[in-house]
């Protein structure tokens, strides 16, 4: 099962602030994948499970409407269980706006039992100027378990000609097998960040991308598919494969990493790529 969520208490609403939980257990049965646990507190929801492909369970995750402030703590916690096929994604993008001096918290923790598929799609996720912010997401894996997901982070909005000269996000992406890591992917974003060669180069927006298992087939495959763009970077290590794009904004991210999911798909999920309905909303 997941981990307990009913410790994550909301404040009092004159305090403004919001202790966000969401809980999900996904289980088999016979031979198609449900929702069977669903429990939540403050503004974390989930629309209901859609199938547009059978057996799989598509899942829309739905934050907080009026974005993530300075004391906000989210924690998200997905457990699927042993033979389950997982489609998770957001409607919109994540925000998080300028802090009052306060860290804006939120960790997800992603379970995937033997024999089971978790695809972990969002939405970009904004990093509005003065924003300090700490994101951690935590896969754990088991025997014959397959997982794809991304993390797309924008500093600041640049098609709005809003920076990201003050604040600071610390985003970190960790796989683990057995107990044992895989990857462990750290990154401290701010304008110093934003502005070395070594770091982001002047761009605003970074996304990571993450597939197991992978292979060297699965790397030049993926290396053939980025060559054209300059700012970006694949590898594999751990049969885990790292795909790593800079950018301005987060279409064209979005469009690679999307074409990247449909090419891998049938190799890691034995099926085509069937874009979520949201996405065309």
């Amino acid at each position: 099962m997941v981990v307990a969520l009913e410790k994550v208490l909301e404040k009092p609403a004159g305090f403004g602030r919001w202790q966000g939980a969401l809980s999900l257990v996904f289980e088999n049965r016979g031979g198609k994948t449900y929702l069977t646990h669903r429990s939540h507190q403050g503004p974390l929801l989930v629309q209901r499970p859609f199938y547009p492909e059978g057996p799989v369970c598509h899942i829309y995750l739905i934050h907080p409407p009026g974005g993530v402030v300075g004391g906000d703590q989210l924690t998200i916690a997905i457990d699927c269980c042993v033979d389950t096929d997982v489609l998770v994604t957001t409607p919109a993008a994540g925000k998080f706006y300028r802090s009052n001096g306060q860290l804006a918290d939120q960790h997800v923790l992603l379970k995937v039992a033997e024999g089971s598929v978790l695809e972990y799609l969002p939405q970009e996720t904004i990093m509005f100027d003065g924003a300090v912010v700490k994101m951690n997401t935590r896969v754990e894996l088991n025997e014959n378990s397959r997982f794809f997901g991304w993390e797309m982070v924008s500093l600041g909005r640049p098609a709005c000609h809003e920076g990201f000269s003050h604040g600071q996000a610390t985003v970190a992406i960790e796989v683990f097998k057995h107990d044992q890591p895989l990857l462990i992917d750290r990154m401290v974003l701010n304008e110093q960040t934003i502005k070395a060669s070594s770091g982001l180069a002047n761009h605003a927006l970074v996304a990571t991308l993450v597939v197991y298992p992978a292979t060297k087939a699965h790397l030049d495959k993926v290396r053939m598919m980025i060559d054209e763009h300059r700012f970006s970077g694949v590898t594999l290590r751990n049969e885990v494969l790292i795909v790593r794009l800079l950018a301005e904004q987060a279409e064209p991210v979005k469009t690679v990493f999307t074409a990247i999911w449909a090419a891998l798909r049938p190799d890691f999920n034995q099926r085509q790529s069937c874009l979520p309905r949201i996405w065309s909303t």
